[in-house]
């Protein structure tokens, strides 16, 4: 497992989706599709490593790849370095020290730029959530990233970036300053790995929270009331789960409570056996593993059973459950009788409860 995503474990936080700066070709693709983050989002400036960037990750649904680079403002018409050993070293900065501790890789080119931010980026392409986990690889100018990521960081549970006790671009940051303002947004320094020259990777991270407060209006409506599912599989019995009715039924486990087989659109309803006055729907996923798989997950209402209208698009993101950071559909007073989870592709669905209020 890559360093980011242990490290990320070992303080207690789920990787719920990420936001790597400086990607290259991807290459922690994979270490992150198979953590369940979603969505991934991956800033790369040079031409060659986004072309490649952009085909590694064609097949894989819900990461994004971005040409741009990060700065501390938007906007700046900048000179983009490119570097020698395959666009790694590329940097808005001189090459300082960094030609003197790697004389084998030099400045082969150059690109004109706009720089963009971390928040502009979450604004176009993550509405509403900014990625839980920041990865920054950005060459000297790593605080520069930070600086434009001011409106987000309060949202950021974890931030892995490259460090270095002196400057090793001219006119880049030291782990020193880094360290100073990370620790304004309250992302204290957990653990740190630096070569005999000072240069390295540094893990930050916010405390982990207690459980958040959530209301239990005027009680569960959908505890007892009969449950339906699109199909049955070997799993729908197994372990904690209990066919349709485990959704509604028994205490939270952190593992399926009811389970579907493969299929296109795959659903779960629960019948209310009355319209009600909605306050909230709040579903909790397995925690076990292949928590991604409800990332599509659509919430709709219906009166009958027959007419059914969306309240609630995931849209592609993953979400909690029994960790305390469930997903939380809010509706306000809305009516129906009938509460359906579907998902938008082919793919199991499996959920630990859901719990109508």
């Amino acid at each position: 497992m890559l360093d980011a995503l242990e490290q990320m474990n070992l303080a207690g936080h789920w990787v719920e989706s990420i936001l790597h700066v400086g990607a290259n070709e991807g290459q922690e693709r994979h270490d992150y599709e198979a953590n369940g983050a979603s969505p991934c989002l991956y800033v790369e400036p040079v031409d060659a490593a986004f072309s490649a960037l952009r085909t590694n990750l064609a097949a894989m649904p819900f990461h994004r790849a971005i040409q741009a680079v990060c700065a501390e403002r938007e906007g700046e018409e900048v000179v983009f370095n490119v570097a020698s050993n395959g666009g790694q070293s590329s940097s808005l900065l001189p090459l300082g020290v960094h030609a003197e501790h790697h004389p084998d890789i030099v400045y082969t080119g150059a690109q004109r730029m706009v720089t963009t931010t971390v928040d502009r980026i979450v604004a176009e392409f993550s509405p509403g959530r900014m990625p839980n986990l920041l990865v920054i690889d950005a060459q000297g100018s790593d605080l520069q990233v930070l600086r434009g990521a001011t409106r987000n960081l309060p949202a950021v549970d974890g931030v892995y970036i490259e460090v270095s006790e002196a400057p090793l671009y001219e006119g880049g940051c030291t782990l020193d300053e880094i360290t100073g303002f990370l620790k304004g947004f309250d992302l204290r320094l957990r653990w740190l790995r630096l070569d005999g020259a000072g240069h390295g990777e540094a893990f930050y991270c916010r405390p982990k929270s207690g459980a958040i407060s959530m209301p239990d209006y005027d009680g569960v409506v959908s505890e007892g009331k009969p449950a339906a599912q699109s199909s049955l599989c070997e799993w729908s019995y197994f372990d904690a789960a209990n066919g349709p009715q485990g959704g509604v039924d028994g205490p939270l486990t952190g593992r399926p409570g009811f389970h579907t087989d493969i299929e296109d659109a795959p659903w779960w309803q629960v019948d209310l056996e009355a319209v009600h006055a909605l306050n909230e729907v709040r579903v909790f996923n397995r925690m076990d593993c292949a928590r991604e798989r409800s990332r599509t997950l659509r919430v709709l209402l219906s009166d009958d059973g027959e007419t059914w209208r969306c309240v609630h698009d995931q849209a592609g993101r993953t979400f909690g459950g029994a960790d305390g950071r469930p997903l939380r559909v809010l509706l306000a007073g809305e009516r129906g009788r009938y509460v359906r989870l579907q998902l938008a592709e082919r793919v199991f669905l499996h959920l630990d409860k859901v719990r109508v209020f």
